[in-house]
């Protein structure tokens, strides 16, 4: 069973001073200054003058009234693109031993630096600023309860500096939490669409806490992780495409042939965007391509075998490129897609500047392919999905010791 908590937050207390808060209290600024004050792009421990003095900074901005501190709440967040494109969640927080029993579920591998970097964020300042991205299936009873809190006035709205509408309601209401409380946890599974790292952070620091702090009950807040949880249908996946240095040695024709064992390849008088899954475009001598995948490989194995980005890795990369890493090799780079022609013009001009030889661009993974290799306990290939909303850092802080 899922366990959703709601939290004291930290956050602007007025919508004109949003973006002067976030800019002073965001953790990968904080981070940025101990790097450069340190002359190095290394991890590097804070001193505890470092930690004084921001901890004093953010206490001042409490004492100035820039920052308040709420009573324990749940959040609705609005993110708007456009007009017409906007995401809405539900910010509270989430167990790091149901992370453990894998109702939690990843569909990623993480680095151990980046995972020490932000334990050891947690252990300075104990403060969470940026909240795990969590999804799940398309849910009417979790998305009523958001239309009745979001029909009234929000707590914060603003511009911010990353040029969208931000709305954010506090839910203060007993029955509403109520209702949000048992919303969320009657889902049988949560899915981490962004943030791994971030999550298995806090399941070190909630370790590193538990075993400074023999008599925890279990209760407490450090055992929890800040989780921003937006349901599937609202959620926006982009493609992650490849730029690839060489072709081992083949000729374009060859690599062609080597290729149409496994694919359909048509060619294209204009740029190509994929129209579907297992449709990839590739980009190569100044021509484009429609590589269809042969149904026969399409599938296999369960999970995984749905993802274009397995399939190039599993049919392309590794026996024709000779790659058994994307993630250690610097014969292929990774460029965000945007989801329509502009992130394959982009490719294409990648290609275009000789840097590279060949340019492949995927049609977005789906939010039920993402939750099915999730629930089959396997890891996506590196950059398989770009997913908007980025949450803004610091907008609600959780402070590890309430």
């Amino acid at each position: 069973m899922i366990q959703f908590k709601p939290f004291k937050a930290i956050r602007p207390t007025k919508s004109d001073d949003v973006n002067i808060a976030l800019e002073r209290i965001n953790y990968f600024n904080i981070i940025k200054d101990n790097r450069l004050n340190n002359n190095s792009n290394e991890l590097q421990n804070f001193s505890k003058a470092d930690v004084l003095k921001i901890k004093e900074k953010f206490s001042n901005l409490l004492k100035d009234r820039i920052l308040t501190k709420d009573s324990a709440s749940y959040y609705i967040y609005e993110q708007e693109f456009s007009s017409n494109t906007k995401v809405l969640g539900i910010i509270g927080c989430v167990s790091l031993d149901d992370y453990d029993k894998g109702f939690i579920k990843k569909h990623e591998d993480t680095f151990k630096e980046r995972e020490e970097e932000f334990t050891q964020y947690l252990k300075d300042f104990t403060l969470q600023p940026d909240p795990v991205l969590l999804t799940f299936r398309e849910n009417q009873r979790i998305e009523l309860i958001i239309s009745m809190v979001t029909v009234k006035a929000p707590t914060l709205e603003f511009l911010g500096n990353d040029g969208k509408s931000h709305r954010l309601w506090q839910v203060k209401d007993r029955l509403v939490m109520k209702q949000l409380k048992s919303a969320v946890e009657s889902l049988s599974a949560l899915y981490i669409a962004d943030g791994h790292h971030r999550m298995e952070s806090s399941a070190h620091y909630t370790q590193f806490r538990r075993e400074n702090e023999p008599d925890f009950f279990g209760g407490e807040i450090f055992n929890y992780t800040l989780a921003v949880i937006i349901p599937g249908n609202y959620l926006h996946i982009y493609d992650y495409n490849r730029l690839v240095k060489d072709l081992n040695g083949y000729t374009t024709d060859e690599f062609l042939e080597k290729i149409s064992k496994v694919f359909t390849v048509l060619e294209k008088k204009e740029p190509y965007y994929p129209s579907a899954k297992h449709h990839i475009s590739m980009y190569l001598d100044g021509k484009f391509y429609a590589l269809y995948i042969n149904r026969e490989y399409r599938g296999i194995p369960k999970g995984l075998g749905e993802l274009d980005t397995f399939l190039w890795e599993k049919h392309i990369m590794k026996p024709i490129l000779n790659i058994d890493n994307s993630d250690k090799t610097s014969k292929i780079d990774f460029i965000k897609g945007t989801g329509d022609l502009h992130g394959i013009i982009k490719l294409k001009e990648k290609v275009d500047s000789g840097e590279y030889k060949a340019g492949f661009g995927f049609y977005p993974i789906s939010i039920d392919d993402l939750i099915l290799v999730s629930d089959e306990n396997k890891t996506m290939p590196p950059k398989s999905t770009y997913i908007y909303p980025k949450f803004l850092s610091a907008l609600t802080t959780l402070d590890l010791n309430d």
